[in-house]
């Protein structure tokens, strides 16, 4: 809590106190997942510091709707990303998923931000183009800037739909939650395989040439979360607790590790906007990253997985209290557990506060909305 109210701003909450690789910017998605643990907190600073990255992140809104995946204020004006090698989709989804949040917790006016809301749901809807209720993502173009999955990727989905379904019921527009619901559907048409029953976890994606076949726990969490596919979520998260935490280990955040060698090395090798980052085990390729396991704890208790919790909490304890020098770095290391990646950031001390907050009674009553 001490981290997270030291990087609100005025203009927002910053990603990190370290200014590597533009970690001292307000980044969309790490501010609204840090600003809805204020809103479950009830903290007041940090939900105003939520409400600030949303007030500048409308204002700085593209002229087709699109929201900034950063920006900074300098002297000679705002500095304003909406992606580099790629547009970074998940930025508009997640500003909408806090709009949701934030007013649903009366942190907001929502006619504020109507027709900014309005506009981006519009953007998400071109990205769509085709009518069949999926959109299509750039290499690069959400939280895993450096990874190589693309197509119709099921984090994006899960975003989309969930932001559908809290804006449907915020702003009374029933459209949004029948879309909301054919996305849903479409995921657990598309994701998983129709023909089993029992554990099973998703493809984290597919385009019309190639199945992304790798788990992908980011897409998992949010699934469970969000409550728009239930009986896919807990096939879900009973996959990853037989095949993690029952074992003592922590999910990776994507599975299984590219090596050397294999076919999508080269690729995952030569993709990289700084420097190269994901060696084995390392970043996106098979770390272990503390916000989606923060995620995942929440999606448990929304899911009614109450058994799975302490397995999670006793292993992050465990990979927490083996490395003593931990300054809410990015990641730990897949296989040595040593962290990695860049220090105090609110991405980190956000997962560590759902893994704390999962199981009270303020993320069942906020985060999934009952729906008639």
């Amino acid at each position: 809590m001490a981290l997270l109210r030291d990087l609100c701003g005025p203009h927002g909450i910053h990603a990190s106190r370290s200014s590597t690789a533009n970690y001292r910017a307000v980044f969309a998605r790490d501010a609204v997942m840090a600003g809805v643990a204020g809103l479950l907190l009830r903290d007041e600073v940090i939900t105003a510091g939520l409400v600030r990255t949303l007030e500048h992140l409308r204002q700085l809104q593209g002229p087709e709707g699109q929201v900034a995946s950063n920006f900074e204020m300098r002297d000679a004006g705002p500095h304003v990303s909406f992606g580099t090698l790629a547009p970074r989709i998940d930025a508009a989804t997640w500003y909408l998923v806090g709009i949701g949040l934030a007013a649903r917790a009366g942190a907001l006016d929502p006619a504020d931000y109507r027709d900014s809301v309005r506009r981006a749901v519009h953007c998400l809807n071109a990205l769509e183009y085709n009518g069949r209720h999926l959109m299509y993502i750039p290499t690069g173009g959400n939280w895993a800037d450096e990874y190589i999955y693309d197509g119709y990727i099921l984090y994006d989905q899960v975003l989309r739909a969930w932001a559908l379904r809290l804006l449907g019921a915020t702003y009374g527009e029933p459209a949004w939650l029948d879309k909301s619901q054919r996305i849903a559907d479409t995921i657990s048409e598309r994701f998983f395989a129709s023909d089993k029953t029992g554990p099973q976890r998703p493809i984290a994606a597919f385009t019309p040439v190639h199945r992304h076949e790798m788990f992908d726990l980011a897409a998992c969490a949010l699934l469970a979360v969000s409550g728009i596919a239930p009986q896919r979520a807990q096939q879900a998260l009973a996959w990853i607790d037989q095949a993690f935490l029952q074992q003592g280990a922590l999910p990776p955040v994507f599975h299984p590790v590219i090596e050397e060698g294999d076919a999508e090395w080269p690729a995952l090798r030569r993709y990289h906007l700084h420097d190269f980052r994901n060696l084995p085990y390392e970043y996106h390729n098979g770390g272990i990253w503390p916000i989606w396991l923060g995620w995942l704890a929440l999606g448990q208790v929304q899911t009614g997985h109450h058994e799975q919790l302490p397995r999670l909490r006793r292993e992050v304890l465990r990979a927490l209290g083996a490395a003593p020098s931990f300054e809410f770095e990015e990641y730990l290391h897949g296989r040595t557990g040593a962290a990695g990646g860049t220090p105090h950031m609110a991405y980190t001390a956000t997962g560590l506060l759902f893994l704390h907050l999962a199981g009270s009674d303020a993320p069942r009553e906020l985060l999934a909305p009952s729906l008639p």
